[in-house]
């Protein structure tokens, strides 16, 4: 019976087409299942889950809590959802707190947290393709030992499938250039610092035509230079190293 209800969860999931509606849809599956506050952290691949470039999607937060998220130094203070993402598993918010250590800012921001009422959430690490992971949050205004186990589950599953979904809705949208076998061959040794004359001996080449394609990745790609080619390589998830 669980299974078959998880079914019908992924299953809308998988017909949304919007990034918005899929937020909005996972909201109110965390609401059906008794969560009275969620968010959702999606970061800029290579930046920090509490970096001010993460749009952050929150649904049951109070305004003058969210205001407060919204400021730079406030948000950079909480470690939580970094705790969270090197924990790779769901997390209290009180066990986060207690990894420590704690920075003075650190201790303002859980303060903060205890005056607006957020005791007894868990962050939960969400992962996704080429590296990009996120990270969400539930409250279920009671400790998650009292959480009803389906409840729980249904939450979990739901809110990965929606992070996927995410991902690949945000795939089809973007710009990806085209790179031929040999071109991405040449990215790849030179995204792992490779020279240009190391890179002709690894393929079989000559260094000359080794430049003629760094040129023409470095063209197809919008950049002038390796660090820039690899960087932008990664974000587009063209390359792994």
């Amino acid at each position: 019976m669980v299974d078959q209800e998880m079914q019908k969860y992924f299953g809308q999931i998988e017909r949304l087409d919007d990034l918005r509606d899929v937020n909005r849809y996972i909201c109110a599956v965390c609401d059906e299942q008794g969560a009275i506050r969620t968010s959702y952290h999606f970061s800029p691949i290579f930046d920090a889950p509490n970096s001010i470039r993460t749009d952050v999607y929150a649904n049951g937060y109070s305004e003058a809590w969210l205001e407060l998220y919204d400021k730079e130094d406030f948000r950079r203070s909480d470690p939580i959802p970094a705790r969270t993402m090197k924990h790779g598993a769901l997390l209290t918010w009180s066990d986060a707190m207690a990894m420590g250590p704690n920075t003075p800012d650190n201790e303002a921001y859980f303060a903060a947290m205890r005056e607006h009422g957020l005791e007894h959430g868990f962050g939960l690490p969400l992962y996704g393709p080429r590296g990009r992971n996120s990270y969400a949050s539930f409250d279920f205004g009671k400790p998650v030992e009292e959480v009803d186990s389906v409840a729980l589950g249904i939450v979990r599953g739901a809110s990965q499938a929606a992070h996927q979904r995410i991902c690949v809705l945000l795939d089809a949208t973007r710009n990806t250039p085209e790179l031929s076998v040999r071109e991405r061959e040449v990215l790849e040794w030179v995204a792992r610092g490779k020279s240009t004359s190391s890179i002709a001996a690894i393929l079989e080449l000559s260094p000359e035509t080794v430049k003629t394609y760094a040129k023409r990745i470095y063209e197809k790609l919008g950049v002038s230079d390796r660090v820039g080619a690899t960087v932008k390589a990664l974000k587009l998830g063209l390359i792994k190293i």
